[in-house]
């Protein structure tokens, strides 16, 4: 039988007071202003993160060591995070600003994109083998499913053109929703006993799937998500406010934290049929991208996905189990978004 890790927190939960909800709001706000501006400065979305790995002596020795971040393996994590963030902010500067050099040229080219994607692939990766490791295999395989349907770079990743230079990804709403209740689900059983950081965690991810839903553009989710995780990760490692004002150790429960972990798993499943199909037939071009980014795509490049669509439509009605073609009649070109 499945069970917790065995140094699950025992005990009173710590309450749900006034002071965690006002605190827990006031932490989503800020976490809102700072995604918001980053997206819309590219050079600050650098300096601020490059600038902040300065602060690395203060994780060892600074007045919050001991409730901070106090071992190598932490100190690394937040390494992982802040150096590729720090890298995708000079992406963004080099096609803000299109300056010239080998390495600007490089950091255009849209291969680079692979970058990022496989820091998110990776961190997903890293969670995916914990949640395995104490026993969540239900959340494990979801992991694993948003590992393979992360849709494919560069040609659903792109830093678009102008001053602010977005990082989008193209991925639906549907993943996005995956990705945080997974993550949530993760976070909240991942580090017994340390569930005083699970408040915060739902900050940071509330503020993710919310953003890009109030923008309308759920492309924005990859963007929201890598500037909210830095300002959690380095409050940890300055000081750790966290238990005083949105405790939330002991808070963990293990058959609420199984069957949130098989809830996501039985929502995974027809998602990764849809998304197969939309591979398949060639519309993840048109369905992986919503509102304006769609109407764009489409003016680009409408008539090849017609053609491609239509070419994998006529596979499926031409070919039958043993490989003979069948008869088919022309139909009606189906109409596109």
């Amino acid at each position: 039988m499945i069970s917790a890790a065995s140094e699950a927190v025992s005990g009173n939960p710590a309450a749900f007071t006034w002071v965690t909800a006002v605190s827990m709001l006031a932490f989503c706000a800020i976490l809102w202003v700072i995604v918001d501006y980053m997206r819309t400065h590219p050079r600050p979305a650098m300096w601020v993160w490059g600038l902040s790995l300065l602060t690395f002596p203060i994780w060892i020795w600074g007045p919050g060591h001991d409730i901070g971040l106090i071992n190598w393996f932490s100190w690394a994590k937040i390494l992982s995070v802040l150096i590729p963030l720090t890298l995708v902010g000079a992406m963004r500067i080099a096609v803000a600003e299109q300056r010239p050099g080998r390495v600007w040229e490089i950091l255009r080219n849209p291969r680079f994109l692979w970058f990022p994607y496989a820091i998110l692939f990776l961190n997903i990766a890293e969670a995916t083998l914990r949640d395995a490791q104490i026993g969540n295999y239900w959340n494990a395989a979801v992991g694993l499913g948003l590992c393979l349907t992360i849709p494919y770079c560069p040609r659903f990743w792109e830093v678009l053109p102008g001053r602010n230079a977005e990082l989008v990804a193209y991925t639906t709403m549907a993943w996005n929703f995956l990705y945080t209740t997974w993550n949530l689900c993760f976070t909240f059983g991942g580090y017994p006993p340390k569930e005083e950081h699970f408040a915060a965690s739902i900050c940071i991810l509330a503020v993710a799937e919310i953003y890009p839903l109030v923008k309308r553009r759920p492309e924005l989710y990859i963007m929201a998500r890598i500037y909210t995780l830095p300002v959690l990760m380095l409050v940890i490692a300055i000081y750790n406010i966290f238990p005083k004002v949105m405790p939330s150790d002991g808070w963990f429960n293990n058959n609420v934290w199984i069957v949130w972990g098989i809830v996501n798993f039985v929502l995974t499943i027809p998602y990764l049929f849809w998304y197969t199909w939309q591979l398949e037939t060639g519309r993840s071009f048109i369905y992986f991208r919503r509102g304006r980014a769609r109407e764009d795509f489409l003016h680009q490049h409408g008539d090849q996905v017609r053609d491609l669509i239509a070419f994998a439509d006529s596979l499926d009605a031409a070919t039958d189990t043993h490989g003979r073609t069948a008869r088919t009649t022309d139909t009606p070109e189906r109409s596109l978004p």
